[in-house]
């Protein structure tokens, strides 16, 4: 009878009209409660900047999202953007789940607070420790170093062994790189001996002993309060 009526054509789903509440733009702490939620809707518009830091079980966006700005670090489960999705500024992706985004996307991206291009991003492999050490704009170089990590580059770049002695493990060693126009980068290497694998740890400039090093990292400020039955 359906199509009869309409000569054998069906006739078009009629659209579902949108509520005021799907209208109107919402405020940055609301629109994270409603999409952490799962009741964010396709369009949402939100008013300012959108935080949705450390999100760990957010896995998607809703489409033709708008913000000013929008902060997805850490969010390692989120691994694509909406389609249709409008920032006027920024989009802050340090340690999320996106890996590529399409040529010519057109975003202003940040690392850490530090805006980067494409490359950094997404291929930072493909920079040795020497480009890194290369590089003359400090923040960038950073970001560098975190994307390549502290292990790889202390490897390919070496560095001043400051102090060395054993513990559990094996042999620790606190070893500094010095960089141009910047601050140290003091490196504590420590073995686990559960595993025998060899973690490389960053800790601040003013460690002159592994120990202090070792007692920093594991929360203590003063190296005589630390007294590790094991040391992992």
């Amino acid at each position: 009878m359906l199509h009869i009526m309409s000569n054998g054509r069906l006739p078009k789903k009629l659209a579902k009209p949108r509520t005021a509440e799907t209208q109107e733009a919402v405020a940055g702490d609301r629109a994270r409660k409603l999409i952490l939620e799962h009741r964010a809707w396709e369009g949402m518009r939100v008013l300012g900047h959108l935080n949705l830091q450390a999100a760990s079980h957010l896995y998607h966006l809703p489409d033709n999202l708008t913000c000013e700005s929008l902060d997805i670090s850490d969010c390692v489960n989120l691994t694509a953007l909406p389609s249709g999705l409008h920032v006027t500024h920024w989009i802050e992706l340090a340690g999320s789940g996106i890996t590529a985004l399409p040529a010519g996307h057109g975003f202003v991206l940040r690392w850490r607070g530090v805006q980067v291009d494409d490359r950094i991003a997404f291929s930072s492999q493909s920079f040795t420790g020497q480009d890194i050490l290369n590089i003359e704009n400090v923040e960038l170089r950073r970001v560098l170093i975190e994307r390549l990590g502290y292990e790889t580059f202390l490897q390919q770049v070496g560095g001043l062994v400051r102090d060395r002695d054993r513990d559990a493990g094996g042999e620790r060693q606190l070893v500094c790189i010095t960089l141009e126009d910047d601050e140290p980068l003091m490196i504590l290497k420590v073995i686990c001996p559960s595993t025998g694998h060899t973690h490389v740890l960053r800790v601040p400039p003013h460690m002159r002993s592994c120990r202090q090093a070792a007692a920093w990292v594991a929360g203590f400020d003063n190296p005589d309060d630390y007294h590790p039955l094991i040391e992992a």
